[in-house]
C-alpha cells in the first residue's frame, strides 16, 4: 500500500507547501517561504519540482514597482494531491 504514495508529494517541504495551496487556493513566493521557515533556495528548488510535473503554477505581477510571485494548485496538482491522502488515509487506517 505505501507504494501508492506518490513520491513527488512525499516529501516533507513538497508536501507543506501543497497543503498550504490547498487550504489558501493561491499564495506568494514570501508567504510560502514564511510559513515553511525555508530559505528562498530551498523552497524554489521545491517548487520548480511541483511546477515541471504539473502540480502548480505561477503568476508573475506586480505590486507597485515590487515583482510578487504568486503560486496555485493545478487541476492536475489538486487530484494527485487527493488521491495522496485518499492513499495515506487508507494506510493509516489499517493501524
Amino acid at each position: 500500500m505505501i507504494e501508492g504514495l506518490d513520491p513527488i508529494i512525499h516529501n516533507r517541504v513538497r508536501l507543506g507547501i501543497l497543503t498550504l495551496l490547498l487550504k489558501n487556493e493561491r499564495l506568494d513566493f514570501k508567504t510560502l517561504r514564511e510559513e515553511l521557515g525555508l530559505t528562498d533556495g530551498n523552497l524554489a528548488s521545491h517548487l520548480r519540482i511541483l511546477e515541471k510535473e504539473g502540480l502548480v503554477r505561477y503568476e508573475k505581477t506586480f505590486k507597485g514597482r515590487k515583482p510578487i510571485t504568486y503560486y496555485e494548485l493545478t487541476e492536475e496538482g489538486k487530484e494527485r494531491f487527493e488521491r495522496y491522502l485518499r492513499t495515506l488515509k487508507e494506510l493509516l487506517k489499517g493501524l
